[in-house]
């Protein structure tokens, strides 16, 4: 028996993508500064960051394409080279660091179960995170 299709709306994806988009903004000010210990709110940060990249980007392809993005299941890397191929361009370069620092890790569930924690690639510019969020947020905003 095969998969069952994914019906969600683009509205919908794009809904909860802002959810966790807001998210993040919560352990900002609790998160230290690289080479110091880091609270447990870290990797809630991480999983909260990598839902929203992967639901802004799930949300932009099912708005664009119609298909079934559940196809892509947790590859931010698959997700954003197909987004790319279909026109997005909202903070392109910090989309795809984002990508390059969170993609092994959401593909793996390692925030969601804190796999190998101590060797997660730091995010040194937390002000970048929200503006390359907030650009996806602004410029799908018909989607609300």
């Amino acid at each position: 028996m095969g998969k069952t299709p994914d019906n969600t709306s683009p509205h919908e994806l794009y809904r909860a993508a802002v959810a966790f988009h807001d998210m993040t903004k919560l352990p900002v000010p609790h998160i230290k500064p690289f080479g110091e210990d880091q609270p447990a709110v870290y990797l809630g940060y991480y999983a909260n960051l990598s839902f929203a990249v992967a639901l802004y980007l799930k949300a932009f392809l099912k708005d664009k394409t119609g298909k079934d993005v559940s196809e892509f299941g947790h590859n931010l890397d698959k997700l954003l080279r197909e987004a790319m191929e279909q026109g997005f361009s909202f903070e392109q370069e910090n989309i795809t660091r984002l990508v390059e620092i969170l993609g092994p890790e959401h593909k793996g569930n390692s925030f969601r179960y804190a796999k190998l924690s101590s060797k997660f690639s730091y995010i040194h510019e937390l002000d970048l995170v929200d503006r390359a969020l907030s650009s996806c947020r602004d410029g799908m905003a018909h989607l609300h």
